[in-house]
């Protein structure tokens, strides 16, 4: 199963939407984001998964489907600039699915850090025991933390060495949590 977020093309240092009271953004200047993977991407990313979820699938040429995801994000302040959805294209069986919820994460480290519960529900509804997940654009590790959380074995990249320092240090402090678990 293929969790992706790859770049919109939306050039997201003019875009990035801001929450209620935020002056700027205190992001790196990026440049990953002024154009969208080329077609020799989705072809190698459909030929190494079975099943894929694709955020940001409305930016992309990918063939219709019924099973949307959507992200619905509850604005708490009429100032927000920030989109109040977002889209994920599957290539999976079923009715679109709506997740409600908002990307208040202590420590976000990355523009478009999504929650990880948000990909603990995806997990919930499609991996099966025994997948293996694959994230092609890590960001901030959301992905990765939640199949950890629940015993998924992935494999992730990130090319952004920044942003590569920074989810990989995320990864290892929830990695070194314990829980009940650990002790069963």
């Amino acid at each position: 199963l293929a969790i992706v977020d790859p770049p919109y093309g939306i050039n997201i240092n003019n875009n990035m939407g801001r929450r209620s009271g935020d002056k700027k953004s205190n992001y790196p200047k990026v440049y990953w984001d002024n154009s969208t993977p080329d077609d020799k991407y989705f072809k190698e990313l459909f030929r190494v998964s079975k099943n894929a979820v694709i955020w940001g699938g409305n930016y992309f040429n990918l063939p219709p489907t019924k099973c949307f995801l959507i992200w619905r994000k509850p604005q708490i302040s009429d100032q927000m600039s920030f989109s109040m959805c977002e889209y994920a294209w599957t290539n999976l069986s079923g009715t679109s699915k709506e997740w409600i919820g908002v990307s208040n994460e202590k420590d976000r480290i990355h523009p478009t850090q999504k929650p990880v519960a948000l990909y603990k529900w995806i997990l919930g509804l499609y991996a099966k025991q025994g997948d293996k997940i694959l994230d092609t654009h890590v960001g901030s590790a959301s992905s990765l933390i939640a199949c950890h959380q629940s015993g998924f074995d992935f494999v992730g990249f990130e090319l952004d060495e920044h942003y590569y320092k920074l989810a990989n240090k995320r990864l290892q402090t929830e990695k070194a949590q314990m829980n009940l678990f650990d002790f069963m």
